[in-house]
């Protein structure tokens, strides 16, 4: 084994963190090969020098004083405890380290060896983490989302100046208190629903609700809970992000109200151009309904009991008309009728059937010849049935004025199931067409080929159709026309 220099010397150039050794009175007797890549020293250049030349002010006017002090009251702020502290180099720069003393004796001298540790590395990893702490905080600070974290229990335990402002507590008023305080009554039951899925290592993505302000006001907001994990990736808590929607849920109202009011003058622009037909249309059945009550009237005057079962006849037939009438005004007062929406679930081929009545009423007396195809147990779907009609008779309408000036005059409608997907709806006529200049604006508002027509008819229809997840959409017909276009998805968890 070698000797205890030799070993000495092995330990000293082979060690990672510098060591240094210094007498009673602070001068140096060691300096590692460690210390002089942290110091940029050569040893020649320190041993025999004070030690107070590797630390920066005012700690190296200072340090003598140390060393007094614990000689003399035996107070060990330093030695044998170890802290963080700050060297300097050769070019004045100042490093972070940590610098452990421990004391011994040597040929009956006291002398004080320094283990000293570079963190100059774990100080940048430090300030990078402190740095994005700090960017993160700020993020949360300046967002105009209320940013909250609350445990597994639901105990809120932050909460940002967002969140003051959009509830109107203070965070000293809610933290440590149930996050259920924002939650309207008939809402609590939302948590323990939230709290479970949270436990169970999901989030809650742009959930829609209403919670409850200070005050007692309720406002409509968007919130998303994402889970927090520790280092063992345990959860301990969630984090949540809650939006005010309140505005844009008046918005989409107010656009819905205008919506609405635009479909309902749309369905009254429909019916005054089918006005003289629909008169022409009532007064068959009317014209019916007298002629056969006359009839039944004569017969009666008769006295003669053979003419009884025609009387019965002539008045089940005037009966007949009236329901005849009846079904043409429910029809148009449904249609026109100024109503909020209402999606139910529906069979295409019924809405189909009533549209088709009402946006053909003079297509016999205009000699035009139709064709009805219905799909064959059709998917059901979950529609307005008013505004699917109202699209339905928009494209009828049209198809029936294209071809009023054409010889040949064939109007096919289709419903067609798509494999469960949902229904289409196909409306060809064998009219002149649209020329390409106007099929490529043709869904905008107030495009028209007709020389008196607003232009809004196909926009609303198209708006119809997408508010209903479906898609509208015009191509040419062969060898002449146009074809019309609609799907609408199958109403989902049906049986």
């Amino acid at each position: 084994m070698p000797g205890d220099d030799s070993l000495f010397t092995t330990l000293i150039a082979t060690a990672v963190d510098g060591i240094t050794v210094i007498d009673e009175r602070g001068i140096i007797r060691v300096f590692s090969q460690a210390c002089e890549r942290l110091f940029q020293y050569a040893a020649s250049d320190v041993v025999g020098q004070n030690v107070n030349m590797l630390m920066p002010e005012p700690y190296r006017e200072a340090h003598d004083s140390y060393i007094n002090r614990y000689k003399t009251t035996g107070e060990a702020r330093i030695i044998g405890i170890g802290r963080e502290v700050h060297g300097q180099r050769k070019d004045g720069s100042v490093f972070p380290m940590y610098l452990s003393v421990g004391e011994g004796r040597l040929n009956g001298n006291r002398i004080f060896v320094g283990i000293i540790h570079d963190l100059t590395e774990l100080y940048s990893v430090r300030e990078a983490r402190d740095a994005e702490k700090a960017f993160l905080a700020s993020i949360v600070e300046s967002s105009n989302d209320a940013i909250v974290a609350k445990t597994l229990d639901g105990v809120i335990t932050s909460w940002n100046d967002a969140a003051e402002r959009m509830f109107g507590y203070k965070a000293s008023e809610i933290v440590g208190k149930p996050i259920t305080l924002l939650f309207p009554p008939d809402r609590l039951v939302e948590e323990s629903e939230i709290l479970a899925k949270l436990r169970a290592g999901e989030g809650v993505h742009h959930y829609e609700t209403i919670r409850k302000r200070k005050d007692g006001g309720l406002i409509d907001v968007s919130v998303t809970i994402s889970p927090m994990r520790d280092a063992s990736g345990r959860i301990v808590a969630a984090s949540k992000t809650i939006r005010d929607i309140t505005d844009r849920k008046a918005a989409e109202a107010r656009l819905q109200s205008l919506q609405n009011e635009l479909s309902h003058v749309a369905r009254l622009t429909e019916m005054s151009q089918v006005s003289a037909a629909i008169a022409h249309e009532l007064n068959q059945p009317l014209t019916a309904i007298l002629n056969y009550t006359n009839v039944a009237k004569r017969l009666i005057a008769s006295v003669n009991p053979a003419s009884t079962p025609k009387a019965y006849e002539a008045v089940s037939k005037a009966g007949d008309q009236a329901v005849r009438a009846g079904q043409i005004i429910r029809r148009l007062r449904d249609f026109v009728e100024k109503r909020e929406s209402n999606r139910t679930v529906e069979d295409i081929n019924l809405i189909a059937d009533d549209a088709i009545a009402l946006g053909l009423i003079g297509a016999k007396s205009a000699n035009i010849r139709t064709c009805i195809k219905f799909a064959d147990r059709p998917p059901p779907i979950y529609v307005d049935r008013v505004q699917i009609q109202q699209v339905m008779v928009n494209l009828l309408r049209n198809a029936v004025e294209a071809m009023s000036t054409c010889q040949r005059r064939e109007l096919t409608i289709s419903t067609v199931a798509m494999d469960g997907a949902g229904v289409e709806v196909v409306v060809a006529d064998t009219g002149p067409g649209i020329a390409p200049e106007i099929g490529d604006r043709l869904f905008k508002p107030f495009v028209t080929t007709k020389a008196g027509g607003m232009g809004i008819g196909l926009a609303i229809s198209q708006t119809i159709i997408e508010s209903h997840g479906g898609r509208l959409w015009m191509n040419p017909n062969s060898p002449g026309g146009t074809v019309f276009h609609f799907t609408i998805p199958a109403a989902t968890g049906l049986e």
